[in-house]
């Protein structure tokens, strides 16, 4: 049994880098629009016929695009799902038992670094609402296979129930279960891509993202920026496609990064020019596709 430490390659971006807003693409804005304002208590910050940006009560999450006809696509590269990070316990507590309260539907999952539910919206995209808990467990490798040790010497494959009674237990009877999200973070994206290692390749050394985990038996990876910033973008290639999402696919427009200021942008544009990865400029901010033609933009 070998000790593994997430976060295995220093990274070359600041550990300030963060990610940014998440564009979607929508087919019944209205109907979208009110599913993210009640199920997850999201503050709709602009409003028009053909978009909506929401947020927490004062930060952009999600842009949601009205496009008519839209399919959903099973065997292109994309968005697996999308994760916001919540402050702390009793956040995440309040959002799992808002969320049985009003009957929506919902997976609670203990990753040991993470404790995690995983819901669709109305329109089929897959959304994770999670806090980090890095100091409960430890990665280990086992028989050739990454598992989760817990602190109690418990050893899992990290896709284990959440243990609910002992999440409540952080909650109080004066709780407003029911007031909108105050403290939120666009925490992780998790990629449906093509090839694992282009992909680990493309994020460690051109985006500069610090190694996190690669498990190629499960055909996964991941990039963070510190142990405790694990797990910012992951990818995996379970679809075992490299076909491009065509413009009426539903789902993932682009996301963004968020970098810690115009010497990090310059400095990123210019490890993509030495990649030969081609990008546009637009004002502040330019746009690429990944390995897995998955569309980025990049700001400050």
């Amino acid at each position: 049994m070998k000790i593994i430490e997430y976060v295995q390659k220093d990274r070359i971006i600041s550990e300030n880098t963060k990610l940014g807003v998440v564009h979607l693409k929508v087919k019944h804005l209205k109907e979208q629009i009110n599913f993210y304002k009640v199920a997850l208590k999201m503050t709709i910050l602009e409003e028009t016929e053909d978009y909506a940006i929401l947020g927490d009560t004062k930060n952009p999450l999600l842009h949601l695009r009205k496009v008519d006809d839209l399919k959903r696509y099973s065997n292109t590269t994309g968005m697996y799902h999308f994760a916001l990070l919540y402050p702390n316990e009793k956040e995440l507590a309040k959002a799992i038992y808002w969320l049985y309260s009003i009957k929506y539907p919902n997976a609670p999952t203990d990753h040991g670094f993470s404790k995690t539910s995983y819901l669709k919206d109305l329109e089929g995209n897959d959304i994770e609402l999670y806090i980090r808990t890095v100091d409960r467990a430890i990665y280990i490798e086992k028989n050739g296979e990454y598992k989760i040790k817990y602190k109690d010497g418990r050893i899992t494959d990290g896709r284990d129930e959440l243990d609910l009674d002992e999440l409540f237990s952080h909650l109080d009877k004066n709780d407003d279960i029911e007031s909108p999200i105050y403290d939120m973070q666009m925490g992780h994206i998790h990629l449906y891509g093509s090839n694992v290692d282009e992909m680990n390749k493309f994020y460690t050394e051109v985006m500069g993202f610090a190694e996190g985990i690669y498990m190629p038996y499960f055909r996964m990876s991941d990039v963070g920026l510190t142990r405790e910033k694990n797990h910012v973008i992951a990818f995996n290639a379970w679809k075992r496609t490299d076909i491009q999402a065509p413009e009426d696919a539903a789902g993932l427009d682009y996301y963004t990064i968020v970098l810690d200021g115009k010497n990090e942008f310059d400095s990123l544009l210019a490890r993509l020019d030495k990649n030969g990865t081609p990008y546009t400029i637009e004002e502040t901010s330019a746009y690429l596709l990944d390995p897995s033609k998955i569309k980025i933009k990049l700001t400050y």
